[in-house]
């Protein structure tokens, strides 16, 4: 069995359509972007037979597995050579995909959730809100950057914002031209039926019930654009999954961080 590197290639995009169809839950787009997107990809092949693909980042980790069908019964076997041949020593991946996560569980030395993942039962919700919300244009964008660094520590030297910002997918709350609050309202490219909101409120205004109103506003318009809404929030944020509970929201599947080793 081999691991051949390769780019993004249209034999990958194929692939990983095809693990995107078989999923119980939508992919969380952060993750997808930020995680999955800029890490290794590799071709899993057998007697030069293409049996799937794997992802993994420079730390080690398995972010994304997928084999065809005919193949489905090696996961376990192809897990195990990942972590034989010291390519990965550990993974990071969701129980919406139930082959990949049982094989890696079986080979685990601990496991921990990292990141809760959310769907919307798809009905509009009555919004009490007086908030003014504008579309950030160009000349914010070193603005939303500072805010972004300084709120949740993500320093944006890829361009994750201008394409936000290209998309009309980003938007800010001020309060006397000082920025208090985002809300992005991501359109995902790869599941055309869904679309991904993210809030970020300013330290200072937390607990004013901002979020919530944020959640709700932007749930409203993915659903009239006709896309069902989902989001995620890290283990430790109590009051962003409130919020997201509030504005009619489940958790439909979990980010676990899954380690190989015993250190």
């Amino acid at each position: 069995m081999k691991f051949i590197k390769t780019d993004i290639t249209d034999t990958i995009k194929g692939l990983r359509l095809k693990l995107y169809q078989k999923l119980t839950a939508p992919i969380d787009a952060m993750w997808e972007m930020l995680y999955i997107g800029p890490s290794q990809h590799y071709l899993i092949q057998n007697d030069n037979i293409t049996l799937g693909y794997c992802c993994i980042s420079k730390a080690g980790c398995l972010i994304q597995i997928f084999l065809e069908d005919d193949y489905l019964s090696q996961m376990d076997k192809v897990v195990g050579k990942l972590i034989k041949g010291e390519l990965i020593r550990s993974a990071c991946l969701s129980s919406n995909e139930p082959v990949s996560f049982a094989a890696c569980l079986y080979h685990s030395k601990s496991i921990n959730a990292n990141t809760f993942c959310f769907e919307h039962l798809n009905k509009t919700i009555e919004v009490n809100s007086n908030l003014k919300i504008e579309l950030v244009t160009s000349e914010y964008i070193p603005a939303i950057k500072a805010f972004m660094k300084e709120q949740i520590g993500l320093d944006d030297t890829f361009g994750y914002t201008e394409n936000l910002v290209s998309r009309k997918e980003i938007f800010m709350l001020r309060e006397s031209g000082v920025i208090i609050a985002t809300s992005e309202c991501r359109i995902s490219n790869s599941q055309p039926e869904i679309a991904d909101i993210g809030i970020i409120v300013s330290l200072d205004y937390q607990g004013k019930g901002i979020a919530t109103q944020l959640m709700q506003i932007q749930t409203n318009r993915v659903i009239e654009m006709g896309r069902k809404p989902i989001c995620s929030t890290t283990l430790n944020n109590i009051a962003s999954r409130k919020a997201i509970e509030n504005s009619g929201f489940y958790c439909s599947n979990i980010i676990f961080d899954i380690s190989f080793t015993h250190d």
